[in-house]
């Protein structure tokens, strides 16, 4: 667990947590936000049902690789992968959901994850509309009430 003031981590470097899944186990993952992919004004107006929703926003796809460390097989839906977040300039971005939400090639569904054993990895992405101008991006994941991984792009 990382406390409140040490550094970001680096994209790539890992953090390592037990997590309580939906399903009641409670495996140990190592956390590794890889990259951020930025997209452009069109593919925010693409993913959104109100091009209005979309003005002056970029999408921006985290990628984090999660590893399942320990701990009992998580036989289906791991909730792990929703709780990483695009934060630009410090502020949280809009997620987007539904459909494949401009998920890149190489990104896992977890709906369609199943029996996810110890040494396994998955690639889970997550969308967010950032301002288009945006100057600094971060990756963050945590749980309700833990410390948070934190990762700078």
């Amino acid at each position: 667990m990382r406390s409140d003031g040490e550094p970001p981590l680096a994209p790539g470097q890992a953090g390592a947590r037990a997590f309580k899944e939906d399903t009641g186990v409670e495996p140990t993952y190592r956390i590794a936000a890889q990259k951020v992919d930025i997209g452009t004004a069109a593919e925010a107006r693409a993913l959104v049902s109100n091009p209005a929703d979309a003005e002056g926003k970029v999408p921006a796809v985290a990628q984090v690789k999660y590893t399942h460390v320990r701990g009992a097989t998580v036989r289906e839906y791991p909730r792990v992968g929703d709780y990483a977040e695009v934060y630009a300039d410090g502020r949280r971005g809009a997620k987007v959901t539904g459909g494949d939400a401009g998920r890149p090639k190489g990104c896992a569904d977890s709906d369609e994850i199943k029996n996810w054993r110890s040494g396994q990895s998955y690639l889970l992405c997550n969308t967010f509309l950032i301002p288009a101008r945006a100057r600094s991006v971060q990756v963050m994941w945590t749980e309700i009430g833990g410390e948070p991984f934190v990762w700078t792009f």
